[in-house]
């Protein structure tokens, strides 16, 4: 699609979004807010309808209550002041107090006195007397009404009622004070007057203000018992929505002149982004095109002088980077591939010309360099000194490279390559450049300045034989070399088959597949009580079957896993199998069970979470579990190792310290760690009974053990003359071969079968 019609859609929909905008979301606004206007009128109108009538009826019950308690009122009840209707009531005295017609009633309800305005209603005096005596007769029917509007045969009337009483509310009520009025044509326009709107009063269902739309209009219907006491009337009005309207209209007006105007907007766009802007763009598009086609970056886009806008100086800048791309063309290739300080190639030109060396030689030679402890040089003598050694090496490989190649590929590292070179070849130019850097040393007085240098001739035609792989050859044998004691020049032939680099490097992928693989299995050492003999608890260990090697002792592979960071994962692999195989058995022959931790475990805490999860998941026992911590690795951080062993108790595990007498730890230092077993390490027992000293030595642990009340385990004890010391010198529990030797968890069963008493622990 050209960019022209882009433009002209972008721009069409970038006037239909304004338009939509306005319609959809501007319109919408505006509407909302003028019937939001309407609605906040016609509240204001409901509230001051209901306000009026509020103060009408509020107006007529003070009247009512100013008559009700009156000493006088109280005393014409009670027949003892004739003089009050001649004083007090008449046409005008009703006509000021705004009623139709005044009742006493006695205390049984019955009509006292009763007054009627002449002009409120044309009725005859036996008329005024029925419709008084029908008020009477439902003031007494219904005392607790105090006001009401119901539906008489003159319509609706409006009556409030009030005890009346002396003019401190003492004393019996003698009678009820009634006052009503007509809900007439002159009610009802004396309330449209004060609320300037056109009232209406009618009967209704409705309990609760209705507002409806009908006919473009609001009406409104007022229920009369929101204020007066049981009524069935209501004032209604009708509203019309002027604020709606108006907004609706001029809406209209307005998206009709944004369509017209979108449209002339829309073709007045197109004629300008042709001519102004497409046609010179596609002009220099063009030249673009044409320069591609050519691959000649000295050709330059066509400039218009007397034109001095954005797409002109665009232009120009095209031109200047088209100038700059023809200078720096080389030096941004050279770069690529060159090392700024020594100005000898980099890694990726080796990349390079290993890629061409294979396509024609057998065998290329390797020479690997890299600088001793270069950072102590750096810091020693500073960094001037650091470059100029630098320099000065690069320029002894380009001496002695023939035809060969050199390159820096690190911060202090080098490497020279010549096609079919021996290692009877390399090894002078190894000599030589060793030689040459000790000189040069001695010479500006940079002591200490030494290098490790590593050797390699590489079959090329081999086909696994890969750039990667010659890269990591040498990386092997520099590494080999420093192990060794760096300064010295080693080849790759001399450690194929022994180098320990390359062994553990073996044993760790071998270790990784082995979890995932599965290929560990966990053998169980009885600790046993002798007298009475009992199998107490087991100890977890873990045994390699390697598919290839078979077994691997765990003297070999603890110490790399511990190494390379994988003890977590065997040890959480070992809490859960050893829990999941011996649960059933801890609780058949109740057995602890004890597992080892290492001080990564401890740590990382990978082993409080994978306990946690355990103990959760098997609902294993944690009183029967033990956790060994070897005393080598006690020490450190006393304080974290302190919150390992409460947490571990938190949750109810015991805690063993294993081989005690091979670390160096203080039995203060031990009492401060609440431990709740210690382990003599087969060390102290191997000398018994011969070795005098070795026979003073565990008496005197046995003795400050139990005094500290801590549990014993004597490890290591083969021999029956080894078992009768510690029988007669401790109440010690026994791990060692003269009661079994580790064993898979088949055999293990098989032992519990014939040996195991069940013991409380």
């Amino acid at each position: 699609m050209r960019i022209r019609t882009k433009l002209m859609i972008a721009v069409a929909l970038n006037i239909l979004i304004f338009v939509g905008v306005i319609f959809f979301v501007v319109r919408p606004y505006f509407i909302e807010q003028s019937m939001e206007r309407d609605r906040l009128a016609v509240d204001s109108q409901i509230a001051s309808v209901t306000e009026t009538l509020v103060n009408r009826k509020s107006s007529l019950e003070r009247t009512l209550v100013d008559w009700a308690e009156w000493n006088d009122a109280y005393a014409f009840i009670q027949g003892k002041n004739e003089t009050f209707i001649d004083s007090n009531i008449s046409e005008a005295s009703l006509d000021n107090l705004n009623v139709n017609a005044m009742l006493f009633l006695n205390r049984d309800g019955d009509v006292h006195y009763a007054t009627f305005q002449k002009q409120s209603l044309s009725l005859t005096e036996p008329e005024q007397q029925a419709f008084l005596a029908d008020i009477a007769s439902r003031v007494r029917a219904d005392a607790n009404t105090r006001s009401t509007i119901y539906e008489s045969e003159y319509g609706p009337v409006f009556y409030a009622t009030h005890p009346i009483l002396q003019s401190d509310r003492s004393g019996p009520a003698e009678g009820t004070l009634v006052m009503l009025e007509f809900v007439s044509s002159h009610f009802v326009a004396d309330l449209s007057a004060q609320t300037k709107l056109p009232l209406a009063v009618g009967l209704t269902e409705a309990t609760d203000t209705t507002i409806t739309s009908r006919d473009g209009l609001t009406h409104v219907v007022i229920p009369l018992d929101t204020v007066y006491d049981k009524t069935d009337y209501g004032i209604t009005f009708v509203v019309e929505p002027t604020h709606y309207q108006n907004t609706v209209a001029m809406l209209r007006l307005g998206i009709l002149a944004l369509l017209v105007l979108g449209v002339g907007l829309f073709l007045s766009l197109l004629w300008t982004i042709h001519h102004v802007i497409i046609r010179r763009l596609m002009g220099i598009g063009d030249e673009l095109k044409q320069i591609t086609i050519e691959r000649d970056s000295r050709l330059r886009i066509s400039l218009n002088e007397q034109s001095q806008d954005e797409i002109e100086q665009m232009a120009v800048s095209m031109n200047e980077v088209l100038a700059a791309l023809e200078d720096t063309r080389a030096e941004v290739l050279d770069k690529a591939y060159r090392d700024a300080l020594t100005q000898l190639p980099n890694r990726l030109a080796i990349e390079d010309y290993f890629s061409s060396a294979r396509g024609g030689d057998d065998q290329i030679g390797v020479i690997g360099l890299d600088l001793d402890d270069f950072r102590r040089i750096n810091d020693q003598f500073g960094h001037r000194t650091g470059d100029a050694v630098l320099i000065y090496i690069a320029s002894r490989l380009n001496f002695y490279k023939e035809d060969g190649f050199v390159a820096r590929i690190g911060a202090d590292e080098f490497m020279f390559l010549h096609p079919n070179w021996t290692l009877d070849e390399l090894r002078p130019v190894a000599r030589r450049l060793t030689k040459d850097l000790a000189d040069w040393s001695e010479m500006n007085g940079v002591t200490g300045l030494t290098t490790t240098i590593g050797l390699d001739v590489f079959a090329l035609r081999h086909p696994h034989h890969t750039y990667e792989v010659m890269m990591g050859r040498l990386d092997v044998v520099l590494h080999e070399a420093k192990l060794s004691g760096k300064k010295r020049i080693l080849a790759f032939q001399e450690i194929e088959d022994g180098s320990h680099y390359l062994q553990t490097l073996e044993m760790e992928r071998d270790l990784r597949r082995a979890l995932e693989n599965d290929e560990f299995e966990l053998y169980y050492q009885p600790i046993v009580s002798p007298h009475p003999f009992a199998v107490r608890g087991v100890e977890a260990l873990i045994r390699w079957n390697h598919p290839v090697k078979g077994q691997v002792s765990p003297g070999l592979f603890i110490p790399i896993a511990e190494q390379l960071g994988l003890i977590s994962d065997l040890g959480c692999w070992v809490l859960r199998q050893a829990v999941s195989e011996m649960k059933e058995h801890s609780m058949r022959h109740h057995l602890f069970l004890s597992v080892n931790v290492s001080k990564r475990q401890i740590a990382d805490g990978s082993f409080l979470a994978e306990l946690e999860d355990v103990l959760a998941e098997t609902l294993f026992d944690p009183h029967l579990l033990h956790v060994e911590i070897t005393e080598s690795e006690v020490g450190g951080n006393l304080y974290e190792l302190q919150q390992f062993i409460q947490s571990l108790k938190t949750l109810g595990v015991k805690i063993s310290l294993d081989d005690f007498g091979v670390g160096t730890s203080s039995l203060s230092f031990l009492q401060s760690l609440q431990l709740d077993l210690i382990k003599i390490d087969q060390n102290f027992v191997k000398g018994i009974p011969e070795n005098t000293f070795d026979r003073a030595l565990l008496e005197g642990l046995y003795q400050t053990f139990h005094t500290l009340g801590l549990d014993i385990v004597t490890e290591g004890v083969e021999r029956p003359e080894q078992l009768a010391f510690v029988l007669e010198h401790s109440s010690s529990l026994i791990q060692g071969y003269h009661y079994s030797k580790p064993v898979p968890l088949a055999q293990l069963e098989h032992y519990l079968k014939k040996t195991v008493t069940l013991y409380d622990w």
